[in-house]
């Protein structure tokens, strides 16, 4: 071959050439380079040791583009957003509470990692995580479940249920254990149902019907009390009421009488005076302003309209 073929050979194949060369160059930056997401811990395991720093404590990668050995370095990865988790293990578990109801609940949580290194050290993956969290929230819900009674998880009024405090209870007596034991950050730990085992369903119903009963029972007594004290109150006042009328009529009564006694007196006195006064009274019920008699003036008590009649024999003079 002469040395015009082999140059026109080489300019022929050295694009598939430069190829090559770039593809080798992205597969050898695929090996040594590693990136990490916004939401996601990283770090680098060497020959199944995790990378540490001159104190000891495991590197931890920030989000970007890191350097890495091809072969010897193995990247671990776990998000670090909030992982959602409802107990597998006793999923819904049979619980009795402190006044003998048997309820069955499912519980879910709410977490994730808190401390990377000692995570890596302690579990190592997800689901280690969440088999750990299995045993540590079902023994704080069965020991703090069973000192409450029923109404303190069910109630139709809201300042009666203690639902939220014992989630909070419950969260409290594991946070620090999940977090210094195992680098588990949990932010919260809820009922995702509560219900009866179907054999007791209907006894349950029965007893809280039979509460509610009572309660009805006891409000209605009390109801027919206040009622008749309202009536024996009012009964009293009214009785008051009219034996003051009464005492007040017999003391306008008594006055009188008493000034009828003394009108009685001065025309016994002065009979003429009397019979005077009592036909005045009557012809004056007996005239109106424009009323026309014919009547004879001896007919009481018209006499009073003959002359004279107005002096009294008494008080005629001698």
């Amino acid at each position: 071959m002469s040395e015009q073929q082999a140059e026109r050979g080489i300019k022929q194949h050295w694009p598939v050439a430069l190829l090559a060369v770039l593809v080798v160059v992205i597969f050898m930056v695929a090996l040594m380079t590693f990136q990490v997401k916004e939401t996601e811990y990283a770090v680098i395991k060497t020959f199944g040791k995790a990378k540490v720093d001159a104190n000891g404590k495991i590197v931890q990668y920030d989000p970007g583009l890191h350097f890495k050995w091809p072969f010897v370095d193995q990247v671990w990865r776990h998000d670090k957003r909030l992982q959602c988790y409802e107990l597998t293990v006793g999923q819904e578990e049979q619980i009795i509470t402190k006044d003998e109801f048997q309820i069955v609940v499912s519980t879910y949580v709410l977490w994730r990692i808190g401390d990377p290194g000692l995570f890596l050290r302690r579990l190592n993956s997800t689901e280690e995580a969440e088999t750990t969290l299995d045993a540590v929230v079902r023994n704080s819900r069965n020991s703090i479940l069973p000192q409450h009674n029923f109404s303190e998880l069910v109630n139709t009024s809201a300042k009666d249920s203690k639902m939220e405090q014992i989630e909070a209870a419950m969260l409290a007596s594991v946070q620090k254990k999940a977090l210094e034991e195992f680098g588990i950050e949990v932010t919260r730990i809820g009922f995702r149902k509560l219900s009866f085992p179907e054999m007791v369903t209907t006894k349950v119903f029965d007893r809280m019907r039979a509460e509610r009963e009572s309660k009805s029972e006891r409000f209605l007594a009390e109801g027919k009390s206040e009622a008749q004290r309202i009536r024996s109150e009012a009964d009293r006042k009214a009785a008051e009421l009219l034996a003051q009328a009464e005492a007040e009529a017999k003391r306008i009564r008594g006055e009188g009488d008493e000034a009828a006694a003394r009108y009685y007196a001065v025309f016994q006195k002065n009979p003429d005076l009397a019979l005077f006064l009592r036909n005045l009274e009557a012809l004056k019920v007996s005239l109106g302003d424009q009323d026309t008699l014919i009547l004879d003036t001896n007919t009481p008590p018209f006499t009073l309209l003959k002359p004279g009649a107005s002096q009294l024999p008494s008080l005629k003079k001698d």
